[in-house]
């Protein structure tokens, strides 16, 4: 594994990509979004927000790895890194995406702003 946090980019060590596959540049070009009168806050909501995805992001792994339990009796790590999953288990998952985020949003609304109850 290449450490990409030192210079700002991936070194010279590191291997090629795949045919057909693209590098991302590592550096975010561009300023920051200012949202609140003190940039702690938005350092925070940044963070915050960047802690929720990962959060998606292992729920959405976990999911894979329970149902190719069920389905396969296991899998690889090879295939979960490849593995698409079908429509109907994606709508799923964004209803749980959408579901996770009001739930932990729901506490940032503004004061005396009634939450909206489903």
């Amino acid at each position: 594994m290449t450490d990409v946090r030192a210079s700002g980019g991936v070194s010279a060590a590191a291997p090629l990509p795949a045919a057909g596959e693209r590098i991302l540049p590592r550096v975010i070009k561009g300023q920051r979004s200012h949202f609140f009168d003190d940039p702690t806050m938005d350092q925070m909501m940044t963070f915050f927000m960047e802690l929720m995805t990962e959060v998606m992001v292992l729920r959405d792994r976990q999911d894979t790895l329970e149902r190719a339990l069920e389905d396969k009796g296991g899998i690889s790590r090879a295939e979960l890194r490849t593995l698409i999953p079908p429509p109907e288990v994606e709508a799923e998952r964004a209803a749980d995406r959408a579901a996770f985020v009001e739930r932990v949003l729901r506490l940032h609304e503004p004061s005396g702003a009634e939450p909206e109850v489903r």
